[in-house]
């Protein structure tokens, strides 16, 4: 059965992004190895934020070269005025409905594959409305000291998480966790 899971690259104390913006630290210390190239070909869509979104200077590169050649739906209050490139296998969809409708779609579109969100943000709103099913977290070898949390704003919430792989390579560490009960404190 597909699953949804908020994936992500993090510095050791818990950024996803530098106190810029940027994410050229995390990625260039970040190695692609054969179980996360697996898990990116069983991705069938990718939900993901405005500013995740926003993060590349030209948004027709998606259809280009972005690695997951799948549907895109991104949540955004404003749909930008010109769309951008697609191709047969990439589509983007701006959704303004919120989250629940996006993960809604993403489902559909994915099919029997997987749907991955991506950015702190949407995947906070994802957790919060209880529909991440696995978390996927890739640990850099790196200390930011401050920058974008991937966890924050889930003060008021209790999530219970089951430890079910890890992968350690030279460079890195990535676990993997089944949500098994989200509530509050």
């Amino acid at each position: 059965m597909a699953k949804v899971c908020f994936g992500m690259v993090t510095s050791l104390d818990g950024f996803v992004s530098d106190r810029n913006g940027k994410l050229d630290k995390l990625y260039k210390s970040f190695k692609p190895n054969d179980e996360i190239n697996e898990v990116m070909a069983n991705t069938g869509a990718v939900v993901m934020g405005r500013r995740t979104y926003d993060m590349t200077d030209d948004p027709d590169a998606y259809a280009d070269n972005y690695e997951f050649q799948v549907p895109i739906f991104v949540l955004t209050h404003r749909p930008p005025a010109k769309h951008p490139k697609e191709n047969d296998d990439l589509t983007i969809t701006f959704v303004t409905d919120g989250i629940e409708s996006a993960v809604l779609m993403a489902k559909a579109a994915a099919g029997e594959r997987d749907v991955v969100i991506l950015g702190a943000d949407a995947g906070q709103q994802a957790l919060r409305a209880d529909l991440v099913d696995e978390l996927q977290i890739a640990i850099a070898p790196l200390l930011l000291g401050t920058g974008t949390c991937m966890f924050e704003h889930l003060e008021d919430m209790e999530i219970h998480l089951e430890k079910t792989r890890t992968i350690e390579t030279d460079e890195q560490v990535e676990v993997y966790y089944k949500v098994s009960r989200q509530g509050t404190a």
